[in-house]
């Protein structure tokens, strides 16, 4: 669960740093191109010093690992090309709306019910997201669109990387995964589709915001929400998620200045309650399983 928060902490770090490197005259396709370029390299580089001596999984595994890369790929080009065009409250209500999606999809394909521990905790994060968020502005229907398709983008992702980790170890998922999300976005950079055009970063100070995002909103995150999807699986990791539009909040407020309302306080109150909540619910859960005792 730890891990899960410090992934969800990392990646509320990205929107700041997008926005920042915006303000160097970059876009989503040039940023997120080189993101995850260097975030490959960097992986490999820890790769030949931690499990140097792990062999590579098979072309089967590599190449599964690869497409969930390019998943990651739609996941992130789908949101940040919406957020151009839609208010941020309102994409981050639609883009948290996967939890339901993921609990759901779990629900379906594997048979596994959600605890109610999970379920009730679920429930409380949601509204503390939509509180979070205050109120809503006006949208178009094509930018809700690509924030819903990026929240099912994520949902099947998350949900079928789960298995393919339980086949190869958590650095070298990460370094393919990266490899697979950098391999597409430098994909659509040489076709240049319609209007995605690319601006890459240009000045010093572009380069140092794009160091931060690969290390703390990029490489850290990932590794840490794969070892834990390892341990907790996709239904927890999804409620546990939710602590990062809190943490976005917080960066905003800090970093560019955004204001601190009361409903977004309720709202972290709600979300930050409930994950004290579920690993202590949890754990009294599996005390009492192991005494034999049933919980009411």
């Amino acid at each position: 669960m730890l891990c899960v928060l410090l992934s969800s902490t990392g990646f509320a770090t990205v929107p700041t740093f997008a926005k920042k490197l915006y303000a160097h005259e970059t876009n989503a396709m040039g940023v997120m191109s080189v993101r995850f370029t260097l975030a490959t390299l960097l992986m490999l580089a820890i790769r030949s010093i931690m499990v140097r001596n792990t062999p590579w999984p098979s072309l089967k595994n590599t190449a599964k690992l690869l497409l969930w890369g390019v998943c990651i790929m739609g996941i992130s080009l789908t949101y940040f090309i919406a957020i151009n065009d839609i208010d941020t409250g309102l994409a981050i209500v639609l883009f948290y709306a996967n939890p339901l999606f993921i609990i759901v999809g779990s629900w379906i394909i594997w048979k596994k019910r959600p605890s109610k521990n999970v379920q009730m905790s679920l429930v409380l994060t949601m509204i503390g997201v939509f509180i979070t968020v205050g109120q809503i502005g006006n949208a178009s229907i094509g930018a809700v669109a690509l924030v819903l398709l990026s929240a099912v983008l994520f949902t099947i992702y998350l949900l079928g990387l789960s298995h393919s980790l339980e086949r190869t170890d958590v650095i070298t998922s990460v370094v393919l995964v990266n490899a697979g999300g950098a391999i597409s976005y430098w994909f659509l950079v040489v076709t240049s589709p319609g209007s995605l055009t690319s601006e890459f970063p240009h000045d010093s100070t572009a380069w140092l915001l794009i160091a931060g995002l690969v290390i703390f909103g990029t490489v850290t995150p990932i590794l840490a929400s794969f070892a834990g999807l390892k341990r907790v699986g996709p239904s927890t990791v999804s409620v546990l998620a939710t602590f990062e539009p809190v943490i976005a909040i917080i960066a905003g407020v800090i970093f560019l200045g955004e204001d601190l309302t009361l409903n977004r306080v309720l709202g972290a109150s709600f979300v930050i309650g409930a994950l004290i909540a579920l690993p202590v619910l949890e754990a009294r859960t599996e005390v009492l399983a192991s005494l034999g005792v049933t919980s009411p």
